[in-house]
């Protein structure tokens, strides 16, 4: 009953005010990029502590570029209104920051960039004899950046944070845009 009140008021509302599917997109646009966000720092944790992936450190600095945008769309929907050019100019910030470095990220992964951030963690650890040896190399995970552990119909996990940043960045480049220009 409620989802039905909700879709019917959300069309009555759509009927009188005559908006064109840009301005729907517009009017929940921050809705989106909200749950976009939830969703990408969802799945990173949900591969991590549920799929036993190692993140490399690209992927970290990734994950805490996602984890400031979550909390400027959460600030953007609370105040959004009061401070929209400030919190809007901020999240174009980070997504660009975001979409270089999953650019980046991607690069290594398909050795068109060297990396220049080493990825593979130091280790104190001597081994006495070859067993010792075999069995710390076979128990260590793979955290080099080069090398993704993860595909969706070969698409690696960086290239999908290269994608969704991107689409994010333009969609709020151009909404960013269409309200500044409405106020002039």
């Amino acid at each position: 009953i409620i989802w039905f009140l909700l879709i019917t008021e959300h069309y009555i509302y759509l009927y009188y005010n005559k908006m064109n599917l840009l301005n729907i997109i517009s009017h929940k646009f921050n809705w989106i990029l909200f749950f976009s966000i939830f969703l990408a720092i969802f799945t990173s944790f949900f591969l991590q502590y549920k799929l036993d992936l190692v993140p490399c450190k690209l992927c970290v600095y990734q994950r805490y570029l996602w984890l400031i945008l979550f909390f400027l769309s959460t600030l953007n929907l609370l105040f959004g209104s009061k401070i929209y050019k400030i919190i809007k100019s901020l999240i174009l910030f980070f997504l660009a920051a975001l979409l270089l470095l999953s650019f980046y990220h991607s690069g290594i992964e398909l050795g068109f960039f060297n990396n220049i951030i080493t990825c593979t963690q130091e280790s104190n650890v001597q081994a006495e004899t070859i067993d010792q040896l075999d069995a710390m190399i076979r128990e260590t995970k793979n955290s080099d950046c080069a090398f993704p552990k993860f595909y969706i119909y070969k698409i690696t996990l960086s290239n999908l944070s290269m994608i969704l940043s991107g689409i994010l960045f333009l969609l709020s480049l151009r909404f960013l845009k269409r309200n500044i220009s409405k106020e002039i």
